[in-house]
């Protein structure tokens, strides 16, 4: 087993609108999500990063990717860089005992 990560980048999704406020009533509106001023993609393009990080035979342990083109919000999925809260070794280490306590499965962490 091995654990990579992966971004959607910017996918025309409801979590633009609804982000911190999901599953309530009302979505916040933000100027941002608003004017579609970015370059996005659709939902199918957005799950390709994540589908490579979980299955092609070429990814390393600790690798992250998403969309390699425009901002590094839309495109062909890559690597992309691991954002540096990514790497931090307490949130690093809550993520790893709740997907232990999740699976009910005991594996042995890999540092990044």
């Amino acid at each position: 087993m091995l654990s990579t990560g992966a971004h959607p980048g910017y996918t025309r999704t409801n979590l633009q609108t609804a982000g911190a406020s999901l599953g309530r009533d009302r979505p916040k509106r933000s100027m941002l999500n608003s004017m579609n001023i970015l370059p996005s993609q659709l939902p199918e393009q957005g799950a390709e990063p994540q589908l490579y990080a979980a299955t092609a035979a070429d990814v390393a342990p600790g690798s992250y990717y998403g969309p390699g083109g425009r901002f590094g919000l839309v495109g062909p999925t890559a690597a992309a860089r691991i954002t540096r809260r990514a790497l931090d070794p307490a949130a690093n280490a809550r993520l790893w005992a709740e997907s232990e306590r999740l699976t009910g499965e005991s594996l042995p962490a890999h540092a990044v």
